[in-house]
């Protein structure tokens, strides 16, 4: 599959990659040079390839909160949360973000490989509740500015946007008489806003970024350095760090599970887990020699296998290194391991996630 705006990602000299199914940039002037462009500036991101469901009725709150690990219920209007999505034996069905509009009006945004999984599980559990479920797959597109001068193209384009001035919040705004989302989150860390429009207008929204970006100096970001900006900030990536064989407590997101405030999908077998020798644990680790370690690759402490990496990378930022890794025991910061990269054990380091201060 194809976004829409995949001509003018070929116009612009886009290396494309499959993923999730879907042909997408990899790069255009280079992975490096695309991280430090949001790192220091701005940057463009087509993830239209994700995909959102709209959630309405007089139950969606109730509804929600039920298939939510973190708490929904009782939240702000015009908030979003990130959470995962439980099945019931409390593996991952997905990782998402909740933008709740009002209590009757919720949307969440699947992850690309998801988004009939995604569907599929809200249509299932919604039987005994009053809402609807709405796909919005083929008549919406994603994009995503990022970067700490983001904010500066942002409120020139859209005055309005001046009003979110904290994260994880989002708003209605009117462009071309129709209505866009804008919302201050993202997937790097570095500051910036998502914007999620009709598909009719996702074309002019690409080039008008483009283009009125040019004094900040934006540039097109692929999906290499979007993997290396989240990476930086120890953020999940579904298929690698969590997925419906990963429960969302043995990963990088256990922080989102909120097991002591409400019933939840899932949730009996995520605390029968927590006492389990089963339960397996995440941490960050620092490659202290010249080396790449790749998903599933091999970690060893003291000369025993201990686990795996979920993704690794260099980190165009610290000039080192960097892995998550899942680990069937407990591990202390500053504990030395050991990475298999083929015929060679490369050393490292425990360190605190995120791998950025």
């Amino acid at each position: 599959m194809k976004t829409i705006l995949y001509d003018l990602h070929k116009s612009l000299g886009a290396q494309f990659v499959d993923f999730g199914g879907w042909e997408m940039p990899l790069q255009y002037i280079g992975i490096l040079q695309e991280h430090a462009a949001v790192r220091a500036k701005i940057g463009l991101f087509d993830v239209s390839h994700m995909g959102r469901i709209g959630i309405e009725g007089p139950d969606a709150e109730r509804f929600i909160d039920y298939l939510s690990s973190n708490k929904i219920a009782g939240k702000k209007e015009l908030t979003a949360t990130y959470t995962v999505l439980c099945s019931e034996k409390g593996t991952a069905i997905d990782d998402t973000i909740i933008y709740r509009i009002n209590n009757s009006h919720f949307f969440i945004i699947a992850n690309a490989s998801n988004r009939q999984k995604d569907l599929d599980h809200l249509l299932r559990y919604s039987k005994d509740f009053k809402v609807s479920i709405i796909p919005y797959f083929n008549d919406e597109g994603i994009l995503a500015v990022q970067g700490p001068l983001s904010k500066n193209l942002i409120t020139r384009l859209f005055p309005e946007g001046k009003q979110l001035e904290k994260v994880m919040h989002f708003m209605k705004i009117p462009f071309r008489n129709r209505t866009i989302f804008l919302s201050s989150t993202g997937y790097t860390g570095a500051g910036g806003y998502e914007i999620y429009a009709p598909l009719t207008l996702i074309t002019e929204l690409w080039e008008l970024l483009l283009k009125e970006g040019i004094p900040e100096g934006i540039v097109p970001v692929g999906l290499g350095a979007r993997n290396t900006l989240r990476l930086e900030m120890g953020y999940a990536l579904y298929g690698h760090e969590i997925d419906d064989t990963i429960s969302p407590t043995e990963s990088v997101a256990a922080w989102c599970v909120k097991l002591d405030q409400r019933d939840f999908l899932g949730k009996s077998a995520l605390l029968a887990l927590e006492s389990s020798e089963k339960k397996r644990f995440s941490y960050g680790i620092v490659l202290t020699a010249p080396g790449v370690a790749r998903d599933t690759y091999l970690l060893f402490k003291e000369g025993q296998e201990i686990g795996k990496v979920t993704s690794g990378a260099f980190s165009p930022t610290l000039n080192k290194s960097i892995c998550l890794v899942m680990t069937q025991r407990l591990l202390n910061l500053g504990d030395h391991v050991e990475v298999q990269i083929r015929n060679r054990r490369c050393p490292a380091e425990v360190t605190k996630i995120p791998f950025l201060n």
